[in-house]
């Protein structure tokens, strides 16, 4: 049997959130559309590399991740959270925010084992649904290969052609 999310079930207001994001402008705005929801334990890191030491010295429910950083990016920095040895940090959601949604970016990010997809600029609505479906979000992790990650079926109007699979959740990126 897989493992569920750390956030799966929680309140809200009872998450304590990591932010991974490099630009200081915007760990302010989401900041401040977090505490607007009521959750005040926010950790904050500027890049993959800082993320990763919060990690380690801190439980998290959900991870806030920009893909476009450095000196590590999103992309490695999710590699590295669910890689299979890493548990239990790798059955933590992760939701992207991005400025550039290609859907060679998407397939790279789900594959990789993001949980959610936000696109920049982004607003309370946006964010605060995001979170909302982490917190309901009860499908398990497996392994494939060297990581964890949770099926993933996204509509084919949303551009990606992904075979479906009985029993499984659908959903579309907004």
């Amino acid at each position: 049997m897989g493992e569920v999310s750390t956030a799966f079930g929680k309140e809200l207001k009872s998450l304590k959130i990591l932010m991974v994001e490099d630009n200081g402008s915007m760990r302010l705005l989401l900041r401040t559309m977090l505490h607007s929801f009521g959750i005040s334990d926010i950790l904050q890191a500027r890049d993959g590399t800082d993320g990763l030491v919060e990690l380690q010295l801190h439980d998290v429910d959900l991870i806030i991740t920009d893909w476009e950083m450095q000196p590590m990016n999103g992309r490695e920095f999710i590699t590295k959270v669910r890689a299979v040895g890493n548990e239990p940090i790798c059955f933590t959601p992760i939701i992207v925010l991005t400025g550039h949604a290609s859907r060679g970016l998407l397939t790279e990010a789900f594959e990789i084992g993001a949980t959610h997809l936000l696109v920049k600029p982004v607003t309370p609505a946006s964010l605060l649904h995001r979170i909302e479906w982490v917190l309901h979000d009860d499908r398990q992790f497996e392994r494939a290969g060297g990581i964890y990650r949770q099926p993933m079926l996204i509509h084919e109007r949303e551009g990606l052609r992904r075979k479906k699979a009985a029993a499984q959740t659908t959903w579309s990126l907004e």
